[in-house]
Protein backbone atom coordinates (compact mmCIF):
# COMPACT_ATOMS: atom_id res chain seq x y z
CA UNK A 1 0.00 0.00 0.00
CA UNK A 2 1.57 3.45 -1.44
CA UNK A 3 2.34 6.29 1.99
CA UNK A 4 -0.22 8.65 2.02
CA UNK A 5 1.45 12.22 0.87
CA UNK A 6 2.56 14.49 3.89
CA UNK A 7 0.33 17.67 4.19
CA UNK A 8 0.91 20.78 2.23
CA UNK A 9 0.19 24.07 4.03
CA UNK A 10 -2.49 25.85 2.16
CA UNK A 11 -3.81 29.16 3.31
CA UNK A 12 -6.66 29.70 1.28
CA UNK A 13 -9.59 28.40 0.05
CA UNK A 14 -10.83 29.47 -3.27
CA UNK A 15 -14.39 31.04 -2.90
CA UNK A 16 -15.51 29.24 -6.29
CA UNK A 17 -15.28 25.70 -6.58
CA UNK A 18 -16.20 25.00 -10.10
CA UNK A 19 -16.19 26.52 -13.59
CA UNK A 20 -17.80 25.37 -16.51
CA UNK A 21 -17.63 26.22 -20.03
CA UNK A 22 -20.17 28.42 -21.82
CA UNK A 23 -21.60 26.29 -25.19
CA UNK A 24 -20.82 22.59 -23.65
CA UNK A 25 -23.30 20.34 -23.19
CA UNK A 26 -23.56 18.89 -20.11
CA UNK A 27 -23.82 15.41 -21.36
CA UNK A 28 -20.62 16.15 -23.23
CA UNK A 29 -18.51 18.16 -20.84
CA UNK A 30 -15.97 16.59 -19.26
CA UNK A 31 -13.79 18.19 -16.15
CA UNK A 32 -10.75 18.42 -14.90
CA UNK A 33 -9.97 18.16 -11.38
CA UNK A 34 -7.10 20.62 -9.60
CA UNK A 35 -6.19 19.53 -6.28
CA UNK A 36 -6.39 22.68 -3.32
CA UNK A 37 -2.58 22.31 -2.78
CA UNK A 38 -2.54 22.69 -6.73
CA UNK A 39 -4.26 26.08 -6.46
CA UNK A 40 -2.35 27.23 -3.89
CA UNK A 41 1.21 27.15 -5.66
CA UNK A 42 -0.81 28.44 -8.56
CA UNK A 43 -1.38 31.67 -5.89
CA UNK A 44 1.57 31.95 -4.25
CA UNK A 45 4.14 31.44 -7.34
CA UNK A 46 1.30 33.60 -9.95
CA UNK A 47 -0.90 35.52 -8.15
CA UNK A 48 1.43 36.91 -5.65
CA UNK A 49 4.68 36.96 -7.56
CA UNK A 50 6.54 34.92 -4.73
CA UNK A 51 9.64 33.63 -5.73
CA UNK A 52 9.75 29.46 -5.84
CA UNK A 53 11.72 29.38 -2.27
CA UNK A 54 9.00 31.46 -0.78
CA UNK A 55 6.55 29.62 -1.81
CA UNK A 56 7.81 26.10 -0.83
CA UNK A 57 8.74 27.71 2.56
CA UNK A 58 4.81 28.82 2.51
CA UNK A 59 3.56 25.21 1.70
CA UNK A 60 6.01 23.55 4.26
CA UNK A 61 7.61 21.52 1.44
CA UNK A 62 10.93 20.82 -0.61
CA UNK A 63 11.55 23.54 -3.44
CA UNK A 64 11.09 20.20 -6.16
CA UNK A 65 8.26 19.48 -4.53
CA UNK A 66 6.81 22.34 -5.06
CA UNK A 67 8.17 22.35 -8.91
CA UNK A 68 6.12 18.89 -9.15
CA UNK A 69 3.19 20.80 -7.74
CA UNK A 70 2.66 23.71 -10.24
CA UNK A 71 3.99 21.72 -13.11
CA UNK A 72 0.99 19.20 -12.21
CA UNK A 73 -0.98 22.22 -11.75
CA UNK A 74 -0.19 24.18 -15.57
CA UNK A 75 -0.70 20.58 -17.16
CA UNK A 76 -4.11 20.69 -15.97
CA UNK A 77 -4.60 24.48 -16.55
CA UNK A 78 -3.56 23.78 -20.50
CA UNK A 79 -5.72 21.12 -20.58
CA UNK A 80 -8.96 22.67 -19.61
CA UNK A 81 -8.08 25.97 -21.41
CA UNK A 82 -7.54 23.68 -24.91
CA UNK A 83 -9.76 21.28 -25.17
CA UNK A 84 -12.43 23.31 -23.74
CA UNK A 85 -12.81 21.10 -20.05
CA UNK A 86 -14.62 22.19 -17.24
CA UNK A 87 -12.44 22.80 -13.70
CA UNK A 88 -13.48 21.40 -10.46
CA UNK A 89 -10.82 22.00 -6.91
CA UNK A 90 -11.26 19.24 -4.54
CA UNK A 91 -9.64 16.80 -2.41
CA UNK A 92 -5.39 16.57 -2.35
CA UNK A 93 -3.41 16.36 0.73
CA UNK A 94 -3.43 20.02 2.42
CA UNK A 95 -4.19 21.36 5.42
CA UNK A 96 -5.67 25.10 6.45
CA UNK A 97 -4.14 25.15 10.39
CA UNK A 98 -5.95 26.67 13.37
CA UNK A 99 -6.33 22.97 15.01
CA UNK A 100 -9.00 21.50 12.30
CA UNK A 101 -7.60 18.27 10.51
CA UNK A 102 -8.86 17.46 7.13
CA UNK A 103 -8.07 13.98 7.75
CA UNK A 104 -9.27 12.72 10.79
CA UNK A 105 -12.65 15.71 10.27
CA UNK A 106 -12.24 17.05 14.04
CA UNK A 107 -11.00 19.26 16.57
CA UNK A 108 -7.18 18.49 17.25
CA UNK A 109 -6.23 18.79 20.65
CA UNK A 110 -3.29 20.93 21.28
CA UNK A 111 -0.38 19.97 19.11
CA UNK A 112 -1.78 16.54 18.75
CA UNK A 113 0.15 15.25 16.08
CA UNK A 114 0.26 18.35 13.83
CA UNK A 115 3.21 20.90 13.01
CA UNK A 116 0.26 23.34 11.40
CA UNK A 117 -1.54 23.66 14.56
CA UNK A 118 -2.29 27.11 15.39
CA UNK A 119 -0.44 28.51 12.30
CA UNK A 120 -3.69 28.70 9.96
CA UNK A 121 -2.84 31.83 8.00
CA UNK A 122 -5.05 33.82 4.71
CA UNK A 123 -2.40 35.69 2.87
CA UNK A 124 -4.48 36.34 -0.09
CA UNK A 125 -4.70 40.30 1.15
CA UNK A 126 -1.03 40.73 1.54
CA UNK A 127 0.22 43.90 -0.55
CA UNK A 128 3.18 43.22 -2.43
CA UNK A 129 4.13 46.97 -3.76
CA UNK A 130 7.89 47.65 -3.33
CA UNK A 131 6.73 50.54 -1.57
CA UNK A 132 4.56 48.56 1.18
CA UNK A 133 7.10 45.69 0.97
CA UNK A 134 9.90 48.30 3.01
CA UNK A 135 7.49 48.69 5.84
CA UNK A 136 9.20 48.31 9.70
CA UNK A 137 6.66 47.69 12.14
CA UNK A 138 7.94 48.46 16.11
CA UNK A 139 5.81 47.50 18.61
CA UNK A 140 5.54 50.45 21.07
CA UNK A 141 4.16 50.60 24.37
CA UNK A 142 1.71 52.87 23.81
CA UNK A 143 -0.13 55.33 20.89
CA UNK A 144 2.10 57.61 21.66
CA UNK A 145 5.00 58.22 19.10
CA UNK A 146 7.45 58.93 22.00
CA UNK A 147 7.10 55.50 23.77
CA UNK A 148 9.62 52.92 24.17
CA UNK A 149 9.91 49.46 22.26
CA UNK A 150 7.43 46.98 24.18
CA UNK A 151 9.64 43.94 25.95
CA UNK A 152 6.95 41.30 24.96
CA UNK A 153 5.47 40.51 21.18
CA UNK A 154 2.51 38.85 23.03
CA UNK A 155 1.56 41.75 25.18
CA UNK A 156 1.39 44.75 22.11
CA UNK A 157 -1.79 46.41 20.86
CA UNK A 158 0.22 49.14 19.42
CA UNK A 159 2.65 48.98 16.26
CA UNK A 160 3.88 52.35 14.61
CA UNK A 161 5.29 51.75 10.91
CA UNK A 162 7.70 53.68 9.69
CA UNK A 163 7.51 53.95 5.78
CA UNK A 164 11.12 55.04 4.14
CA UNK A 165 9.60 56.09 0.94
CA UNK A 166 7.26 58.26 2.78
CA UNK A 167 9.36 59.42 5.95
CA UNK A 168 6.61 59.40 8.15
CA UNK A 169 5.02 56.49 10.76
CA UNK A 170 1.39 55.38 10.89
CA UNK A 171 -0.08 53.72 13.76
CA UNK A 172 -1.65 50.81 13.77
CA UNK A 173 -3.93 49.74 16.85
CA UNK A 174 -4.87 45.75 16.95
CA UNK A 175 -7.81 44.23 19.23
CA UNK A 176 -7.24 42.89 22.56
CA UNK A 177 -6.95 38.84 22.60
CA UNK A 178 -10.01 36.97 22.70
CA UNK A 179 -10.28 33.52 24.44
CA UNK A 180 -10.20 31.54 21.39
CA UNK A 181 -6.95 33.49 19.60
CA UNK A 182 -4.02 34.50 22.00
CA UNK A 183 -2.59 38.35 21.37
CA UNK A 184 0.58 37.19 19.67
CA UNK A 185 -1.01 35.79 16.98
CA UNK A 186 -3.31 38.51 16.08
CA UNK A 187 -0.63 40.67 16.22
CA UNK A 188 0.94 38.81 13.80
CA UNK A 189 -1.42 38.61 11.45
CA UNK A 190 -2.26 42.02 11.33
CA UNK A 191 1.62 42.80 10.35
CA UNK A 192 1.07 40.26 7.81
CA UNK A 193 -1.89 41.97 6.59
CA UNK A 194 -0.71 45.65 6.69
CA UNK A 195 2.33 43.79 4.22
CA UNK A 196 5.73 45.01 6.76
CA UNK A 197 8.93 43.69 5.92
CA UNK A 198 10.54 43.72 9.32
CA UNK A 199 9.64 43.54 12.75
CA UNK A 200 11.47 45.63 15.83
CA UNK A 201 10.35 43.96 19.46
CA UNK A 202 12.37 42.82 22.46
CA UNK A 203 10.71 39.24 22.63
CA UNK A 204 8.54 37.21 21.00
CA UNK A 205 6.82 33.40 21.70
CA UNK A 206 6.83 30.14 18.70
CA UNK A 207 3.40 31.06 17.50
CA UNK A 208 3.64 34.42 16.38
CA UNK A 209 7.37 34.09 15.76
CA UNK A 210 6.17 31.17 12.84
CA UNK A 211 3.59 33.40 11.14
CA UNK A 212 5.79 36.34 10.76
CA UNK A 213 8.79 33.87 10.06
CA UNK A 214 6.10 32.08 7.40
CA UNK A 215 5.38 35.62 5.48
CA UNK A 216 9.44 35.93 5.30
CA UNK A 217 8.31 39.02 7.48
CA UNK A 218 12.63 39.82 9.17
CA UNK A 219 12.23 40.16 13.40
CA UNK A 220 14.62 42.22 15.03
CA UNK A 221 16.07 43.07 18.70
CA UNK A 222 18.06 44.58 20.59
CA UNK A 223 16.48 47.85 20.74
CA UNK A 224 15.72 48.09 24.37
CA UNK A 225 14.83 50.96 26.89
CA UNK A 226 15.20 52.99 22.92
CA UNK A 227 11.79 54.60 21.84
CA UNK A 228 10.11 54.16 18.37
CA UNK A 229 12.13 56.16 16.44
CA UNK A 230 15.37 55.25 17.93
CA UNK A 231 14.68 51.63 17.51
CA UNK A 232 13.75 52.41 13.51
CA UNK A 233 16.99 54.31 13.17
CA UNK A 234 19.26 51.42 14.92
CA UNK A 235 17.71 49.06 12.36
CA UNK A 236 18.86 51.23 9.20
CA UNK A 237 22.15 51.54 11.08
CA UNK A 238 22.41 47.51 11.11
CA UNK A 239 22.86 47.96 14.87
CA UNK A 240 20.06 45.32 16.01
CA UNK A 241 19.80 41.37 16.34
CA UNK A 242 17.94 39.45 13.59
CA UNK A 243 16.22 36.83 15.48
CA UNK A 244 16.33 33.06 13.91
CA UNK A 245 14.23 31.52 17.02
CA UNK A 246 12.05 32.65 19.19
CA UNK A 247 13.28 34.34 22.31
CA UNK A 248 9.95 34.72 24.32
Amino acid sequence: MPRESKCRRVAFLPPVKAYNPVGVPPAEMQEVVFKVEEIEAIRLKNHLNLEQEDCARMMEVSRPTFQRILTEAYAKVADAFTNGKAIRIEGGSYCLGHGHCRRRERQLDYMEGCRFYDSGLELNSVKQSNEINNLIAVCAESSDLSSRVQERFGKCIHFWIWNPVSKTFSLLDIQKSNIEQGQGTIGANALVQAGVKALIVNRIGPKAFLILQRANIAIYNGANEKIVSEAVQMLQNQQLNKLEAPNG
